[in-house]
């Protein structure tokens, strides 16, 4: 499921998605400008860790300070719902 935010004039989408890496999900940011994609990492309790140091995303370039806003709550709750099952299949 997508969300999307508007922030200064820009419309940011947030896509949760399972990911290749074990026991968390992934949010990816796009924005509505040509950008580079944007991505969190959600554990199953819910912290978010910014990884748009990975292969493939980037900083945001529409911000000074090139981060990305945090994704809504109901996608950090999808993501958590995703890497809590992630991880009750690995154990």
């Amino acid at each position: 499921m997508a969300y999307m935010v508007r922030e200064r004039g820009h419309i940011y989408t947030y896509q949760v998605d399972y990911g290749e890496e074990a026991r968390v999900a992934r949010i990816i940011v796009r924005s509505d400008a040509p950008n580079a994609e944007g991505l969190f990492l959600v554990k199953q309790d819910g912290s978010l860790e910014p990884a748009d140091d990975k292969p493939g995303f980037g900083t945001n370039r529409l911000r000074a300070d090139g981060l990305w806003p945090e994704p809504p709550r109901e996608a950090v709750a999808d993501a958590r719902e995703i890497a809590y099952n992630k991880s009750v299949a690995v154990a």
